[in-house]
Formats: structure tokens, sequence, C-alpha cells
């Protein structure tokens, strides 16, 4: 399975997302990791992946936002419709709304979000990794 990792590069989501792509290294996948800082205005293909995983960091509590570089790469990621998807945010205070905004943002792009989780730790990616790697079996 080729597993597309984007994330921002706010907060502690650099280290989940190498966490994340670590534990789907184990489980056999091969994985891509995309800052949606570093990539600048190029498009980025989703063509050849099985999966798009989307790691965020948010801000707010009653009515969370994800940085505006989030948006700005899902727009520039090219061929989502119909792609499985999965989305991650940290573990903290607000993170179920936190989450249905960054599902939300995913499916407004054809995104299909059919795993979605807050990472707080290695052995939260490496079940995040498997539940994933065995859907996709």
């Amino acid at each position: 399975m080729r597993v597309l990792i984007m994330h921002s590069s706010e907060g502690k989501t650099t280290d989940l997302a190498q966490a994340l792509q670590r534990s789907f290294e184990k489980e056999g996948s091969r994985t891509d990791l995309v800052s949606a800082s570093a990539s600048g205005s190029t498009p980025v293909s989703s063509a050849p992946y099985d999966l798009v995983c989307l790691v965020s960091s948010f801000s707010g509590l009653f009515k969370p936002k994800v940085p505006v570089e989030i948006d700005s790469i899902l727009k520039r990621c090219t061929r989502l419709e119909g792609k499985k998807g999965a989305a991650f945010v940290p573990a903290k205070m607000g993170s179920t709304k936190a989450l249905k905004v960054l599902m939300g943002l995913m499916e407004k792009q054809g995104v299909i979000v059919d795993y979605f989780s807050t990472l707080g730790s290695e052995a939260d990616t490496q079940t995040a990794a498997k539940r994933l790697a065995r859907s996709a079996r």
C-alpha cells in the first residue's frame, strides 16, 4: 500500500507525522511525507497513493481552526476525488471538534474519510497504522 502523509508545521505535528510514517513502514507500506509549508505552490499529485493522511494542528477550543497551510495544500493536491483518507490531530482539549473541521475540509475536496483519530504518542500512531493497513488488504 502507498500512503501520502501531509502535515502542518505547527506544534508537534511534524513529530507525529514522522512517527506515523515509521508505523506505516513497519506495516510494510511505502510512505511519502509532505510538509504543507515546504511544498510552496507546486501541485501535489495523489494519483499513485492508496491512502491520503492529513496530520494537522489546531487552535481554539469551542470553534477550532486549522492552519491556513492545510487548506492550501488540500487545494493544491490533485486527483483526490474518491481517495481513501484519514484525519489526525494532536490529542488535546477540543480535538473532537477540530477533527470535524479537518474532515470537512478533506471531504470538500472529494476525499472519503474513513478513519480519524487523535495522536498523542508513538503507540497511537502504531494502532492507527495497523488498522489502516488491515483495512486496505
